[in-house]
């Protein structure tokens, strides 16, 4: 391990060139505009912003973004620091591959100080007024980072510009010429700081972990981060050109999955496991990696385009996403197999919090089942006896506050689809859909069928929000209809006895008062409980109507 001191310029020329890089199992820069501006606030008012951690490796490390032949060294701990000092500078680093993308985030991230100000704030982010107005006082932080005065007669000149520009509108009262230049150099000066780097040369398996603890205060980095990184190791390309690609196309159709959970579905198909310490090591290698790729790919797509014939165009609603695991290991044991059967234990699984727990602890579990199992009908029965699948749904569980029962908003909008129910706005498409044509990511929305608005003090807050006064509804009907008594907007939007009775909505409720109210609440809760278990059952034989 050795210690170097380099200068802020140097950090952002090192990004530029490729000297530095940022390996595979880092994640994109995250920095809201506000950490960029305290940033630059940290340096001019001369305080540490850290150590940077670079790594000299001995073997080959897959990089985000490869374009030329350098072996460059490899930032490990402070690229969101790096990344902003190049934004401040605008210029863009070597690892940035999008070059439009970039100059957005520039414009985005504009950086400006307030030449004027004799105490802080010193340094804004820009905002339209500040942007538009003909005479400012707050001048681009990346116009300055970029001069290097003390080499450059060019560059004094145009700073000695700058300040005759500012004192020429006006501003700055108080100061001349001479003072507002030294005000401006005190920023071009940010360039000449020290930060300290820290270099090492571990391998591979012992800097991901030094990364992970690293980034234990901040945005964790999973174990399938360090994993991933492995793999990208071993095979150089296939994380970004291949697993990452395919990842966006799943987002594309509706399922935006983090990689985490796409990397355990990988181990669980090809492993059956998801404890990724316990896999062999071989297993992350090319040879290994790509046939349990490919079939966890086309596992994948053949879900998620079956998944659709039950109103199931996005993981947005999806009481838990874990379940997915186990899902995507069942259809992959049993290809041929009806997805009815396994989307049943799937919705009880995620009605008893089968993954609340321990998840891995439960997935591997699970992922044991799958795999011993000859059978799917034999699978199923080892994953349902580990939790109280036979208890039916009861009136209660629609009687709970809709915000806290994913569960019970998943179960109330598949009936809703499974009844073909039309949407309540006036052009009485079906919900999910755009006239005949299947709405890729579509997410319900939750409207009270008696406003919360027209209840307030008048019944009870857990009345209110319980989720038998819920109806499914597309989002651009929503906030129409958001405070209306229910015997106006439903003559409003013409929303006939079908349309109510396809959500297990008495016909009457235009006719209801608000003494009936909790009556009414009862009986709905009563009907979608018996249609809720009706539709598990009719899951267990039967494919989708």
């Amino acid at each position: 391990m050795a210690y170097e001191s380099v200068k802020i310029r140097d950090i952002v020329e090192r990004a530029v060139d490729h000297a530095w890089s940022i390996p595979e199992f880092q994640r994109g820069f995250v920095w809201k505009t506000t950490q960029v501006r305290d940033l630059a606030d940290s340096l001019f008012a001369d305080y540490p912003i850290g150590a940077l951690l670079v790594w000299n490796a001995s073997t080959h490390v897959e990089e985000r973004n490869v374009g030329d032949a350098k072996r460059p060294r490899w930032l490990v701990d402070g690229q969101q620091r790096a990344t902003a000092l190049s934004i401040l500078f605008g210029r863009k680093p070597y690892w940035w591959s999008d070059g439009e993308e970039w100059n957005r985030t520039v414009r985005r991230y504009d950086i400006r100080f307030d030449v004027e100000a004799k105490e802080p704030p010193y340094f804004w982010v820009a905002n339209a007024v500040i942007r538009r107005a003909k005479k400012t006082k707050y001048i681009p932080v990346r116009e300055l980072m970029t001069l290097d005065v003390d080499k450059s007669q060019a560059d004094r000149d145009r700073l000695q510009e700058l300040a005759r520009e500012v004192k020429t509108q006006g501003l700055c009262e108080g100061m001349d010429p001479m003072s507002v230049y030294s005000r401006l150099y005190e920023v071009v000066t940010i360039r000449e700081h020290d930060v300290p780097v820290i270099m090492i040369d571990h391998e591979l398996e012992d800097v991901v972990e030094i990364f992970a603890r690293l980034n234990s205060r901040g945005t964790r980095v999973t174990e399938a981060d360090i994993y991933l990184g492995i793999v990208a190791a071993r095979s150089p390309r296939w994380v970004r050109e291949t697993f990452l690609v395919y990842r966006s196309q799943l987002a594309e159709s509706g399922f935006d999955i983090t990689p985490n959970l796409l990397f355990r579905t990988l181990t669980a198909v090809g492993r059956k496991k998801v404890r990724f310490k316990e896999i062999p090591d071989s297993f992350w290698d090319h040879d290994h990696i790509k046939p349990a790729w490919e079939k966890t790919q086309s596992t994948w797509t053949s879900v998620v385009k079956d998944i659709r014939d039950y109103g199931i165009f996005s993981n947005d609603p999806l009481p838990t996403e874990n379940a997915l695991v186990t899902l995507i290991s069942l259809r992959e044991r049993w290809p041929a197999a009806r997805l009815s059967p396994m989307l049943h234990w799937f919705l009880l699984a995620s009605r008893f919090g089968r993954y609340s727990g321990s998840a891995t602890t439960a997935l591997e579990e699970d992922l044991r089942d799958v795999g011993d199992s000859k059978t799917l009908d034999e699978a199923l029965e080892r994953l349902l006896v580990r939790f109280d699948h036979t208890s039916p749904v009861t009136a209660d569980e629609f009687l709970r506050d809709y915000g806290d029962t994913r569960f019970g908003r998943f179960m109330l909008y598949l009936l809703a689809y499974a009844n073909k129910a039309i949407d309540w706005d006036d052009r009485h498409h079906r919900i999910g859909f755009e006239g005949a044509e299947l709405l890729a990511g579509f997410r319900p929305q939750w409207h009270h069928v008696f406003p919360r608005k027209f209840l307030e003090g008048k019944v009870p807050d857990e009345k209110i929000d319980a989720l038998a006064n819920i109806a499914v509804i597309g989002p651009s009907i929503n906030i129409r209809i958001s405070a209306k008594d229910p015997m106006d907007y439903i003559h409003e939007y013409e929303i006939g006895p079908d349309r109510l009775n396809q959500q297990y909505i008495d016909p009457d409720v235009d006719h209801m008062s608000v003494d009936n109210f909790p009556a009414w609440l009862q009986r709905r809760a009563e009907r979608l409980a018996d249609a809720a278990n009706a539709y598990l059952e009719n899951l267990k034989g039967t494919p989708p109507a």
